[in-house]
């Protein structure tokens, strides 16, 4: 089984010009069968919990709860989530935060959507050299 096409993959951000943009690439790239939106952290948790995405793809600055509560949240709810953060780089030190909360990488805004796919396929197939075929 590919575990990129078989991914369920949470996108969490305030934009739904942003969510609806990484959705977009991730299947023109063939990754992920299933996606679920969260507009802010709180909405996040649930979705998470309720559904257990093989990925979460997490902004940190957004309304309610902000990213780095809501993967502190899911870290505890989950110690092995895999949470990949996208935040522009004038939050570098909110990124950290999100870092230290358990986040595994970050794509920092503007990207292009190779960053995304391979940041997204660095922590769907462990193991896997950096090489997109």
């Amino acid at each position: 089984m590919n575990p990129l096409r078989f991914a369920k993959i949470l996108i969490v951000d305030d934009s739904v010009f942003f969510r609806s943009s990484i959705k977009k690439i991730l299947s023109e790239a063939q990754i992920g069968s299933k996606y679920f939106e969260a507009k802010d952290g709180k909405e996040a948790i649930s979705i998470y919990i309720a559904n257990k995405p093989t990925l979460v793809i997490m902004d940190i600055v957004m309304p309610n709860v902000d990213g780095v509560k809501a993967i502190q949240a899911i870290m505890k709810y989950n110690p092995n989530a895999k949470i990949l953060v996208v935040s522009s780089k004038e939050n570098k030190e909110i990124v950290n935060d999100a870092i230290k909360a358990g986040a595994k990488d970050y794509v920092l805004k503007p990207f292009d959507s190779g960053q995304v796919v391979m940041a997204v396929s660095k922590q769907l197939v462990p193991g896997r050299s950096n090489r997109i075929k």
